[in-house]
């Protein structure tokens, strides 16, 4: 389970794909994953957490820029990701 913290996962908009809000994993107990999505903090119980956690460099990789709300983009500018066209 630690291999998760400090990783970033996505919450989509539909079968769209459309980034609606970008979080980092802060915390993880053996019930529980708390994921911090820049304006609130979240806990869910292992069972309740579907998002696919994912390393920089592979969030960089999976999402491109045309996919994200402006909210989002500037999560992601406030993170430190680079989200391109490509």
């Amino acid at each position: 389970m630690s291999e998760m913290l400090n990783k970033y996962c996505a919450k989509l908009f539909g079968k769209t794909g459309f980034i609606v809000e970008i979080g980092v994993i802060k915390k993880v107990t053996n019930r529980t994953i708390h994921v911090d999505w820049g304006t609130k903090t979240w806990i869910y119980q292992n069972k309740d957490f579907i998002w696919m956690p994912l390393g920089k460099e592979e969030f960089e990789q999976k999402y491109k820029k045309p996919k994200f709300s402006e909210a989002a983009l500037n999560r992601a500018v406030e993170l430190g990701l680079k989200i391109t066209y490509n």
